[in-house]
């Protein structure tokens, strides 16, 4: 079996050495930088993440939007005809429900960047 017939979650080596002696350790991908202005203090706290935990963080986060966008009571809580600021509150319910789901998209996209899980 060559290195690249290895499947893609197998952390117990990454291949022989060229002279047949012991398998090298696995090694953690470098800190790898999302393109834009996030901190390497992100970055690092991204690379740090168990994969567990990340699928938990952001599993609960999109769990709480779809309740959010899917249960009519909280729309209809929100479906007040009074305005704040000249906008009906359901568009303003809207407006941040869309925001929220937009900054879950992209910070799960500024993790799986950093952690170098994006091809």
């Amino acid at each position: 079996m060559t290195p690249g017939d290895r499947a893609a979650g197998d952390m117990t080596s990454g291949g022989m050495t060229s002279g047949g002696g012991s398998p090298r350790p696995f090694r953690r991908p470098p800190v790898r930088r999302f393109a834009g202005a996030l901190s390497g203090r992100f970055a690092r706290w991204a690379v740090a993440l168990s994969p567990r935990r990340k699928w938990a963080l952001f599993g609960c986060w999109f769990a709480l939007d779809a309740v959010l966008a899917l249960a009519p009571p909280v729309y209809w809580a929100a479906g007040d005809p009074r305005f704040q600021g000249g906008i009906p509150l359901s568009v303003c319910y809207f407006l941040a429900l869309g925001t929220h789901i937009s900054a879950g998209v992209i910070a799960l996209y500024g993790v799986e960047s950093a952690r170098g899980e994006i091809d």
